[in-house]
């Protein structure tokens, strides 16, 4: 049995990733994981921690149940007030499924209790409706490609039935040509334009659709780091692929839009750099140098590509008077690379030291980390 930190946290740090927010995974785990970090005990980024929500079609059992509006407001009255005393989450992560009633719930007992809720815009309600409620960011541009599609209802109704993964690619398969036709130009500047004015931040995520888009092929799997992955993460991944045909990589290329990103980036809604691991072939750390690569592809420039990464974060969280910048006072958090990022983005590999939290990691500690989660893994 592995234990996610086992092998992110070290993978993260030896990437750079100093800081990260986690989107809902098994919480109690993941919250004695930001304490160990916090700490000391453990090696690994500093972490915002959400709790998922999601409706009776999710069937896991790390997810917050909802139904009804009274569901809503009790999933987030039990986050603030954890009888327990234990540690509570940093904020509410919505899922896809979560009931039209249930999700106000939420919205009204989070604005109530001022605990932010952000993560994917559930089908029962529109990208506007869920930036006009106050959902401080969006995961991942499905949500958008849906908005920008003058059926965007029609096809909100279709994905509701069912949680499965084998009824999500028959969904993508049908939708993505529904979407191609009925791309709506104006339609999608308006809710744009609803985001940047809301100040909705939105999330790409764009590394997180390559393998679909490229038929698994080996320059999207990057077989170099699979020695970093637990044997068992794999083969999901792998039965992930086998699912899926190689018509299905076109289906996936037209289901989301690079364009898009940077209609987002030039209407001036905000950019955070994400990557959704461990979903199939995102690596901890690795995958967040493909994200800028994608995020420059998609026409940000490669100083636009870092702050989605760097001084956005912080700025999402109010942190900006300890994260974001270099300057006096603020916490060491450094990534000393020996190339500039300015000229080539590529060049965020090339890392020569991290400073996570003040403790510096120079590059044979940082090869030392690589090294152990690989051996680790081995045995």
């Amino acid at each position: 049995m592995y234990v996610f930190s086992d092998f992110a946290g070290p993978l993260m740090i030896a990437n750079g990733v100093t800081g990260a927010r986690d989107m809902g995974y098994y919480i109690d785990t993941t919250l004695r994981w930001k304490a160990d970090i916090a700490a000391g005990r453990e090696v690994g980024p500093r972490l915002v921690v959400g709790v998922r929500v999601d409706g009776p079609a999710n069937h896991a059992r790390f997810v917050a149940h909802v139904a009804t509006e009274e569901d809503g407001v009790r999933a987030v009255d039990t986050l603030a007030h954890r009888k327990d005393g234990s540690p509570r989450a940093d904020f509410i992560k919505t899922y896809s499924w979560v009931p039209r009633a249930a999700y106000y719930g939420i919205v009204r007992e989070s604005k109530k209790l001022n605990i932010p809720f952000e993560g994917h815009v559930p089908y029962s309600v529109s990208v506007v409706e869920a930036s006009d409620s106050g959902q401080r960011s969006i995961e991942h541009e499905d949500d958008l490609s849906r908005a920008c599609s003058s059926q965007d209802s029609l096809l909100r109704a279709r994905s509701f039935d069912t949680a499965s993964f084998a009824h999500q690619v028959k969904e993508i398969r049908d939708q993505a040509a529904i979407m191609r036709r009925s791309y709506d130009p104006e339609k999608c500047r308006s809710v744009i334009t609803s985001l940047a004015r809301n100040h909705t931040w939105v999330t790409p995520t764009l590394v997180v659709y390559q393998p679909y888009a490229h038929a698994f092929d080996s320059a999207s799997t990057h077989p170099e780091w699979a020695k970093y992955v637990p044997g068992i993460v794999q083969a999901g991944w792998l039965r992930r692929a086998r699912d899926l045909t190689p018509a299905d990589s076109i289906v996936v290329r037209s289901y989301f839009s690079f364009e898009r990103t940077n209609d987002l980036n030039k209407a001036g809604v905000k950019l955070l750099a994400g990557t959704d691991a461990a979903q199939a072939f995102v690596f901890p750390g690795f995958s967040l140098h493909q994200e800028l690569e994608l995020l420059v592809r998609s026409g940000l420039t490669p100083l636009e590509a870092l702050r989605t990464a760097t001084y956005n974060p912080a700025d999402f969280f109010g942190a900006l008077d300890s994260l974001g910048t270099v300057s006096q006072g603020k916490v060491a958090d450094l990534v000393l690379l020996d190339a500039n990022p300015l000229t080539d983005i590529r060049n965020t590999r090339r890392i020569a030291a991290v400073i996570a939290n003040g403790r510096v990691f120079d590059r044979p500690a940082l090869d030392a980390l690589l090294n152990h989660v690989a051996a680790a893994l081995k045995r």
